[in-house]
């Protein structure tokens, strides 16, 4: 009979979070106290110089221009609600403690999902729709940001970073290894140590770190979009006094507390030539 007999309850583990690198990926400021936005200014280049003739006055001076920006910080947050009842019975697990943890990996991946929405903001996009990337993408991409294309902005300073969709990064990792490819009929050696680390988060590929992006969501047809991008094409600014605004709130009388974590931040694309959207298909492989 199995009346009265004890029941062993395992310990509670939390949940795996997904790897959230993007928002440390970007350029950011923290607006000081008192302050409600942040404007950021970007200087055009101006017209080259031109040959001059002895005596023979420079008639056409330049005028020095700004492309403005502006970040107005928003509130974030979100809110657990405990009954002392089951913190006082809580078993072998400190419920407070893992309650704290989970609400600040919320408003971690709330962060990362709006740098991620911005990536389909970039007018460059290579790949398309139900197409695997590979390494010839990859390349001409980084070309692409490193060509002089845009007369205001100029080529995306270094370093170029990459927030890549698992599935991209194997589409990669296929097309270096994959002996049918002309990147897998490589060099003995080349590349030989990334693929037997297979990757750790973050790599270096024709020297750009690539980041998996755990947040990166697939779209109905199994497609994801990425970005290689310079980290001053996109600004997060995040208001000081606010990060991790971490509160705590009883209710006498429901008995219960409510803890919460609230932040202010906004972010925006700055230089549209600077970054472009990598949108190709992420089937599961297996």
């Amino acid at each position: 009979m199995s009346t009265g007999q004890k029941i062993l309850v395992a310990s509670a583990v939390v949940a795996s979070e997904p790897a959230a690198p993007d928002p440390d990926l970007i350029e950011s400021e923290r607006i000081p106290q008192g302050h409600k936005q942040w404007d950021i200014l970007t200087y055009a280049r101006l017209a080259q110089a031109t040959a001059l003739t002895e005596g023979v006055d420079l008639a056409l001076p330049e005028q020095l221009v700004t492309a403005s920006l502006t970040i107005t910080p928003a509130e974030h947050g979100i809110i657990a609600t405990l009954s002392k009842r089951l913190i006082r019975r809580q078993g072998d697990s400190n419920v407070v403690s893992t309650t704290g943890e989970l609400i600040a990996n919320s408003l971690r991946r709330r962060q990362a999902n709006d740098v991620i929405a911005l990536y389909d903001g970039f007018s460059k996009s290579i790949v398309g729709a139900s197409t695997p990337i590979d390494i010839t993408h990859f390349r001409g991409a980084v070309s692409y940001l490193m060509t002089d294309n845009d007369s205001a902005y100029g080529p995306a300073p270094m370093p170029i970073r990459g927030a890549l969709h698992i599935e991209q990064i194997s589409h990669i990792i296929l097309d270096i290894s994959d002996p049918g490819t002309a990147a897998g009929n490589r060099p003995a050696g080349f590349g030989d140590d990334m693929l037997q680390r297979w990757w750790k988060g973050s790599d270096r590929l024709y020297g750009v770190q690539v980041f998996h992006s755990g947040n990166i969501a697939l779209d109905a047809n199994n497609d994801a979009k990425g970005a290689l991008f310079s980290p001053g094409a996109l600004y997060m600014v995040v208001a000081e006094g606010a990060e991790d605004d971490i509160v705590e709130e009883t209710d006498k009388s429901a008995r219960i507390i409510e803890y919460g974590i609230f932040q202010e931040w906004s972010e925006a694309e700055r230089a549209d030539p600077w970054g472009t959207e990598v949108f190709s298909d992420c089937a599961t492989t297996v």
